[in-house]
């Protein structure tokens, strides 16, 4: 067991997950699934099949990779990509490119195919890259036929053209779409030459990050700056902004997009300047995805009976003393409010005040010690100060409230 325990952890280490991550209980339960498939009595009489048979590694990776996703997962990046495209992409000649990496089973890169479409750019002139290293994965994206679960929060009236529904309840995406998009079988610490020879105007990776150690996480993040078009968006997981912070990424759109760009189009309306730190290094807060499109980007401020609303644009825009103002009259009055607790964290984060980032995010698990956004960025902190423990501990609640969820 010890022998298969170690190969486990030589493909995973290729592979740049971070060992506090996948726990030994974990690699235990996939080999005893793939035992099962097998047929193998044991673990021993498994071990014969698994030691030399690089197929059984590829698919213990794939047991041991996540790959739950939806289309039009968090709304707020489909949107911005909705309110840009008219202004950036829709009347130009070239093709727009985008890059989804990890892409799971393609719900994510048809959405972005989708959001681009809907905002008036024409099919001939969208490209995706769909990249992950699960061949189960890309095989159910080729085939582009999905449960209604899958589709559950797209807007109704995008499903109904994109994804029309058959006899047994399934959701097929249409050939003409399904075109567009192109997977690729690959390690992101490894692009093929076929992705290194563009930019992108569009790069998605999201929520692979912080599954990776710092080295591969670092890696990864200069290969997809080195593939990012000189005004391009880079979108990342909510848990992910702060791995961001000094790489001279601009935050854009609306809190919950969690999208970056190196420099504002010249389309695009001026943002107010932060008082002393570059906006790179703040991470948009969370906000829930609406039920339907809502575009909005750099919107006036909020009206002033809505503090938590004006704080979270504060916060985006880098104006953090006055956010964290607004946050802790807030909370003078509501201490149980999760999402002022939250946000008020994550600027105390930007602003390197980590101890009471800390405090802030542990009042939001007091209140509520399954708040997955809080559980994340506490990890994220940990794992900067070496306190590996914590780091694998949260990240498995995290996780167990992501599968629940």
């Amino acid at each position: 067991m010890k022998q298969m325990l170690a190969r486990v952890r030589e493909l995973c280490d290729a592979a740049g997950f971070d060992p506090s991550v996948i726990a030994d209980v974990h690699v235990d339960a996939a080999l005893q699934r793939r035992r099962r498939a097998r047929g193998a009595a044991t673990l021993a009489d498994y071990a014969t099949h698994f030691l030399d048979d690089a197929a059984e590694h590829a698919e213990i990776l794939e047991e041991l990779l996540v790959r739950e996703s939806w289309f039009f997962r968090d709304l707020a990046p489909f949107d911005l990509l909705m309110t840009l495209a008219p202004r950036r992409w829709s009347a130009l000649s070239e093709p727009v490119r985008a890059l989804s990496a990890p892409c799971a089973s393609g719900e994510e890169p048809y959405s972005i195919a989708i959001a681009l479409a809907a905002a008036g750019v024409g099919l001939a002139q969208i490209q995706v890259d769909a990249v992950d290293l699960s061949r189960r994965g890309l095989a159910d994206g080729q085939a582009g036929r999905y449960a209604a679960r899958a589709v559950a929060q797209m807007p109704a009236a995008l499903r109904a053209e994109w994804l029309p529904v058959d006899g047994d309840g399934h959701f097929t995406v249409k050939a003409e779409l399904r075109r567009l998009v192109r997977f690729h079988q690959t390690n992101l610490l490894a692009l093929p030459p076929t992705i290194g020879a563009t930019r992108y105007d569009l790069i998605f990776c999201r929520n692979a990050l912080i599954y990776l150690r710092p080295a591969a996480r670092q890696q990864v993040l200069n290969q997809l700056e080195a593939l990012l078009a000189p005004a391009g968006l880079l979108v990342v997981g909510h848990a992910e902004t702060a791995l961001l912070a000094d790489r001279g990424l601009n935050p854009i759109g609306p809190p919950g997009a969690f999208s970056f760009q190196r420099a504002p189009a010249a389309a695009s309306p001026p943002r107010p300047a932060p008082p002393a730190r570059r906006a790179s290094s703040v991470p948009p807060a969370p906000r829930r995805p609406v039920s339907r499109p809502a575009p909005v980007i750099d919107v006036a401020p909020q009206a002033a009976d809505d503090p938590l609303a004006s704080a979270h644009q504060l916060a985006d825009q880098g104006d953090y003393a006055r956010a964290a103002t607004l946050l802790e009259a807030v909370l003078a009055r509501h201490f149980d409010n999760i999402d002022a607790q939250h946000l008020l964290g994550l600027i105390r984060a930007a602003e390197g005040a980590v101890t009471e980032a800390q405090r802030c995010f542990q009042r939001a698990l007091y209140l509520n010690p399954t708040h997955q956004p809080s559980l994340e960025h506490l990890a994220l902190l940990a794992a900067r100060h070496g306190d590996s423990a914590a780091a694998r501990q949260l990240r498995r609640r995290a996780a167990r409230k992501d599968a629940e969820g």
